[in-house]
């Protein structure tokens, strides 16, 4: 029988109800297939105040309903997913799928015997697992009714060790919505007189960035070595910002960038963005502004979209731990500027097919058609 209102969904917005997730939210509240409750994290409790992540504006928030989250070490307890599917009247719940939040578990449990539709958002796997962890992550998995994960490898991986095909949906990540994103990139094919590298991430020991200090300290001296521009806040900026200068290294810190259009300003001016350490959005941030990126190749801490990284088409990878080979890489893509625009030209039409706000909350809406009408 053909549904003649929107489906209803409980949807907590994974991780947390952040500035970047603003763009998604509106394409939600535009849907007219479904009609969601969102509900959220208002902030990342398990950061440190350095490294917090700023939260949507206030205009968002003001429809999101907050969730609280209590924790003792690694397990949080979060309020209203229990009650929320017990009660029922939604046609399905969607659930931050993190192995160490226990009310999901319950939830899930709840789900079954009460016959709701129970889907959880999150990474999935971002690596190989084994043993202990990987028996408990399916059996996490197995309390629900689907999965809606970051990238490819996430779904490969389930399937090998045993998920259903049917179980997983891809859905990629987003930042920007497409009529952010310019229609080419921003940067020229042509030399530019002093090289501009960029690095916009959280500011934390995950993310290493020492060695590209040391990679451009000891730069080849018949080359223009080229700028730093940093953006991103966090626990380790001051020590960072003594590494640099210590160095001898061109390099300015400007703390956390919000703005649109100061970010597409200061990617307007660089020839290639780096994803040192563990690698997440800010892959996709440089990729939409048509900035190749250059990435540290088998990190564990990287997320899903590091897939977008795609060797000599949208970027390049350097050896995990080598300044020899960060070095080189840099070296030889700053050299060929028609090379380093193609690959930009084709970061941004895959950030324009999969990664977009709009493309996002479509994969989102064709997850839940399928899970629905199982």
């Amino acid at each position: 029988m053909k549904r003649t209102q929107p489906t209803r969904v409980r949807f907590q917005i994974q991780p947390t109800v952040s500035h970047y997730r603003e763009p998604l939210v509106r394409c939600l509240q535009e849907s007219q297939q479904f009609a969601y409750d969102l509900v959220g994290r208002f902030k990342n409790s398990e950061a440190s105040a350095a490294d917090n992540i700023a939260a949507a504006s206030a205009d968002i928030l003001s429809h999101v309903k907050p969730v609280k989250t209590k924790s003792l070490g690694p397990l949080w307890w979060q309020s209203g997913q229990v009650a929320a599917v017990w009660r029922g009247g939604y046609d399905a719940y969607v659930l931050e799928g993190r192995i160490y939040t226990v009310s999901a578990w319950a939830a899930g449990a709840i789900g079954k015997l009460r016959g709701r539709r129970v889907l959880l958002w999150g990474h999935g796997w971002k690596r190989a697992e084994s043993g202990a962890k990987r028996r408990l992550r399916l059996a996490f998995y197995a309390l629900v009714d689907g999965l809606m994960v970051y990238g490819d490898r996430a779904q490969q991986l389930g399937v090998e060790y045993g998920l259903p095909a049917e179980k997983i949906r891809v859905i990629y990540n987003s930042l920007y919505s497409s009529e952010q994103l310019p229609g080419a990139p921003l940067r020229s094919d042509t030399t530019s007189e002093r090289p501009t590298l960029i690095y916009s991430s959280r500011l934390t020991a995950r993310h290493r960035l020492d060695i590209l200090a040391q990679a451009l300290e000891t730069w080849p001296s018949d080359l223009t070595a080229p700028r730093v521009v940093v953006i991103g806040e966090g626990s380790e900026r001051e020590r960072l910002e003594g590494v640099f200068a210590q160095s001898g290294v061109d390099a300015t810190f400007l703390g956390a960038v919000y703005d649109f259009e100061q970010l597409k300003n200061h990617y307007a001016e660089a020839d290639a963005a780096l994803a040192v350490g563990g690698a997440g959005l800010n892959v996709i941030q440089a990729l939409g502004f048509g900035v190749p990126v250059i990435a540290e190749a088998g990190n564990r801490d990287s997320s899903p979209e590091i897939e977008a990284v795609i060797e000599g088409c949208t970027g390049q990878y350097y050896q995990a731990g080598s300044v020899e080979s960060l070095r080189s890489t840099l070296v030889s893509l700053l050299a060929s500027p028609a090379e380093a625009h193609r690959m930009g030209a084709h970061g941004l039409k895959l950030v324009r097919s999969r990664y977009t706000a709009e493309a996002h909350a479509a994969a989102i809406e064709q997850a839940l058609h399928h899970f629905v009408e199982r």
